[in-house]
């Protein structure tokens, strides 16, 4: 089933606004790649991202344990899939394969 290959609808089309791409193995926390994702969509200083509270949204931290932490065996877990998170009037795509994506919604009326 492939649900993300629905966007295309009226009530979902959307265009891609930003991008980010998160390194598990870096030096830096997912959450800190989502809000710099966020603050380039909206053109602001990622210390601005404040409202709503970015863990009103999503829980950033279980995204990444599911996606990228240990295993039970201590080996690094990459999960495979998609979360999506609606922040503020942003769609908020984060993948499996560290990619951090920003959708506004686009109006198509009127053609």
């Amino acid at each position: 089933m492939a649900e993300n290959d629905d966007k295309s609808g009226d009530e979902m089309h959307r265009s891609q606004v930003a991008q980010r791409h998160y390194e598990p193995d870096g030096r830096g926390e997912l959450t800190t790649a989502i809000v710099y994702a966020i603050a380039e969509a909206e053109g602001i200083p990622p210390s601005e991202v404040k409202s709503p509270p970015l863990y009103e949204s999503v829980n950033a931290p279980a995204i990444e344990d599911a996606f990228f932490g240990p295993t039970a065996a201590g080996r690094s877990r990459r999960g495979n899939g998609t979360v999506e998170f609606q922040y503020g009037d942003y769609l908020v795509e984060v993948r499996s394969d560290g990619w951090i994506r920003v959708y506004e919604r686009t109006d198509q009326r009127g053609s």
